[in-house]
């Protein structure tokens, strides 16, 4: 026995050792490989602070989404899907190169930038007044849809990637759903849907087989004048006469057809480009312009991120100045899907969120909060959990400005109904007040099979949690009821902070989406202006003459970012939202939360390129 025992303990110590030796090794090998796929990370690190910007050319090539917080991470540099650009630095690039007389010009490529309407709008002016300025402005594509064709638009010139077939098609916004109410009966699964609000058109893809006409409406009100920006930006960048994008976009296949339906010759002839290249003449014709000693490189120039670096060392002595002001206003961002737990890529959780309005609660020298929004909305509780920590710092007499950037919708209406004062933009996304929630039923499908389930209960609701009992009346019942509950109590909220009879904010609530101005003019907001705006009308409630506006720093965990990773086949907000209604992540599985939503559910994770 004891030999057997000692012959244990040999074989554990040496896989013991085994171990670390193949662990240390895999790590090693883990960080070549980091190390090795991620140069531009490593030169980072090895660089001189000091980055020429004289004689080079701005290689402007954002990847990612644009928002008003990024999530930070040690991670970024492996990249993915998460990837963020702040607007805020975005325009600080674009303003200041535009008058930078040391660069020779901006090469600008956003095949792979996405922006909501307002951000795209603000970026699209920054490029035409860098034009303006007498920046060249270089923009090359290999293909893109309305919102990105609106910032190259602004380019001096357009060159279009000959070999591709996707082409530029600046045609407008569309807004196509799957309907699905048909699957659903095939395959014997009752979808159960509450939703409170005419217009709460969230849920209706799983209850319908086409849109609705509300939903059209709400949609085409709120778009159409968007659309007129678009086109009068891009006429005006463009040197079109007015009316040209909208008859090329009746029209684009007649256009086509005379060209044999060649569409980026097509894009060419009808002036929406101004050549077509390959990838290696565009090189070739950049070294030429601009000049370079390799000829197998493109021009020497700098990225946008060390641009930006030079920018950020300009203004360190002001920061320094400003860091020990005993004023201080906390910017709280709500970016994102709104949940309870951690913030992340695109997710606003209310823990993160909550924890960050405490530390400005405690923080004497903090003396307001501009709630920033940007989120399409999410979970009531959640959301509840976000205005219930506002509430406690308002009791210690300290007011709330919330700002709402690209969109506050739905939950991210809920968020800001203790706020003093509410500032929204023109091309805001907002509304969209109401609520809903989904109960999947999958119980015909179990009778179709041939597979019963049979108990008791000691009352009707005892098998709420139980998925495949099936849906009684009562249980309908009682989820009705709970989901008008919640949307009386939402309504309830925004009348008490806008000063309204319930009966006037039911008039134009319902789900229905509204745009900034429009919701001024129906009193949802109080100001149309930006960020900086709402920050000086703090400043001004506040009487204050020195001050310091700061936001807090979010990092993400690894696990969570390795998480983020692996969601790249649907957006993180599908994800988040198939992860927390109740049912759509467990349809075959014995269990029945109810879990209402307020949220714009198209408008959350559509691509606006």
């Amino acid at each position: 026995m004891e030999k057997t025992r000692s012959l244990i303990r040999k074989a554990d110590n040496f896989l013991q050792k085994f171990r670390r030796v193949f662990l240390n090794t895999m790590t090693v090998l883990f960080l070549m490989l980091i190390i090795v796929g991620s140069g531009s990370f490593l030169f980072s690190l090895l660089k001189s602070d000091k980055v020429e910007t004289t004689g080079q050319i701005l290689y402007l090539e954002p990847k990612g989404l644009i928002v008003d917080k990024a999530i930070k991470s040690e991670f970024d540099f492996l990249g993915s899907s998460t990837n963020q650009i702040e607007l805020e630095n975005f325009l600080k690039i674009i303003n200041n190169a535009g008058t930078d007389d040391n660069l020779k010009a901006i090469y600008l490529d956003v095949d792979d930038l996405s922006a909501y309407y307002t951000s795209a709008l603000k970026i699209a002016s920054a490029l035409y007044e860098a034009r303006e300025n007498g920046k060249e402005i270089i923009a090359f594509t290999k293909g893109l849809r309305t919102t990105g064709y609106l910032m190259v638009s602004q380019a001096t010139e357009i060159i279009l990637e000959k070999d591709s077939y996707d082409s530029v098609l600046p045609f407008g916004f569309s807004r196509v759903r799957v309907y699905s109410k048909d699957f659903f009966e095939n395959i014997k699964v009752d979808m159960n849907v509450y939703a409170a609000g005419d217009f709460k058109s969230g849920p209706e893809n799983f209850t319908r087989n086409e849109m609705s006409d509300t939903d059209k409406l709400a949609w085409l009100e709120f778009v159409t004048p968007i659309w007129e920006k678009y086109k009068t930006k891009i006429e005006t960048g463009r040197g079109f006469d007015s009316g040209k994008i909208q008859y090329l976009g009746d029209n684009y296949n007649l256009f086509a057809a005379e060209n044999d339906g060649d569409i980026n010759k097509t894009a060419l002839t009808s002036g929406l480009v101004d050549t077509l290249m390959s990838v290696q003449e565009t090189r070739n014709y950049l070294i030429e312009k601009y000049g370079t000693k390799e000829k197998y490189k493109r021009p020497e120039g700098i990225s946008g991120s060390e641009y930006l670096s030079t920018l950020k060392d300009e203004d360190i002595s002001n920061k320094q100045k400003r860091i020990q002001k005993k004023n201080k206003i906390a910017i709280i961002h709500v970016e994102g899907t709104i949940s309870t737990g951690e913030i992340g890529f695109n997710i606003a959780g209310s823990t993160g969120i909550v924890n960050n309005i405490n530390k400005a609660r405690d923080d004497e020298n903090v003396k307001g909060i501009i709630l920033r929004v940007n989120s399409p909305g999410g979970d009531v509780y959640a959301s509840k959990l976000i205005t219930n920590a506002l509430e406690e710092f308002q009791s210690t007499g300290r007011p709330v400005i919330s700002s709402m950037g690209d969109i506050a919708a739905s939950g991210g209406v809920w968020v800001t109904t203790t706020s003093e004062e509410i500032w929204a933009e023109n091309t805001t996304l907002t509304g969209s007040i109401g609520v809903y929630s989904i109960i999947p039923d999958p119980s015909p499908l179990s009778n179709w099979a041939g597979i019963n389930y049979d108990g008791i209960s000691m009352t009707k609701a005892g098998d709420v949690n139980d998925l495949t009992r099936g849906m009684n009346e009562e249980l309908n019942e009682f989820y009705r009821e709970n989901t008008e509950n919640i949307y009386k109590d939402f309504v309830t909220r925004v009348a008490n902070n806008r000063g309204m009879n319930f009966s006037e904010v039911l008039d134009f609530a319902g789900g229905r989406i509204w745009r900034g101005d429009t919701a001024l003019e129906l009193g949802l907001v109080d100001k149309l202006g930006t960020l900086d705006e709402a920050i000086e009308s703090m400043v001004t409630k506040l009487d204050l003459k020195d001050y310091k506006a700061f936001s807090y720093n979010n990092e993400v965990e690894f696990d969570d970012y390795l998480n983020s990773l692996t969601q790249d086949i649907l957006p993180i907000q599908i994800q988040s939202m198939l992860n927390n209604i109740s049912g759509l992540n467990s349809l075959f599985l014995s269990n029945r939360d109810s879990y209402v939503v307020a949220y714009c559910f198209d408008c959350g994770f559509k691509n606006f390129k």
